[in-house]
C-alpha cells in the first residue's frame, strides 16, 4: 500500500536517517518509536509529502489516499470531531468547503461551478463521507454521541 524505498535525509553534516526501507501493508497497525530527535516527525512530514528526503522515494499505490492529522492537537480544538476526521481527507474537505460557501452565497452566476464541484465531490464519493468518518470514529470506540462535539471538548 504504501512503500519506502532509500530514504535518506540530512541535514547539514548530520545524517538522520540513511537508506531506510520499509513497506506499510493494508491491515496492519504501525507505530513508530525512538527517542527526541531520532526523526520520528521528519520521516512522518516525508510519508505525508510535507518534506521531501534527501534522496530516496515514497510510493503509494495508485488508487490509495493518505490522511492525515496533524501532530499539534490543538489545532483542530474549535472543530468538531467528525469534521476533524473529514479535513484529514484534504482534497474533499476542501471541495466541500467551497461548495458550501457557494450555496450560502447562491446565485446564478456560481451555478455553474456548484455543478462542477458536485461532480468532484460524487467522483470522491463525498456524499459518504460523513457516514464513513462517524463509521471510523465509532470502530475506534468514540461514541456517535461524541461526533458533534468540538475537539476541545473531547
Amino acid at each position: 500500500m504504501l512503500s519506502v524505498s532509500n530514504l535518506s535525509v540530512q541535514f547539514g553534516k548530520r545524517v538522520l536517517f540513511d537508506e531506510v526501507n520499509t513497506t506499510f501493508t493494508q491491515g496492519n497497525c504501525y507505530g513508530i518509536i525512538g527517542a527526541n530527535g531520532a526523526g520520528k516527525s521528519t520521516f512522518l512530514r516525508i510519508l505525508s509529502g510535507k518534506i521531501d528526503p534527501t534522496s530516496g522515494h515514497v510510493h503509494l499505490e495508485p488508487g490509495k489516499r493518505m490522511s492525515v492529522l496533524e501532530q499539534n492537537h490543538n489545532l483542530y480544538d474549535e472543530s468538531t470531531v467528525l469534521e476533524t476526521v473529514l479535513k484529514g481527507n484534504k482534497p474533499l474537505f476542501e471541495v466541500k468547503a467551497e461548495m458550501d460557501a457557494l450555496y450560502a452565497d447562491y446565485s446564478d452566476e456560481n451555478a455553474d461551478r456548484i455543478g462542477e464541484l458536485q461532480v468532484i465531490f460524487e467522483e470522491m464519493n463525498g456524499w459518504n463521507a460523513d457516514s464513513d468518518a462517524a463509521s471510523l470514529l465509532s470502530n475506534l470506540g468514540i461514541k456517535e454521541e461524541h461526533h458533534y462535539s468540538l475537539m476541545k471538548d473531547l
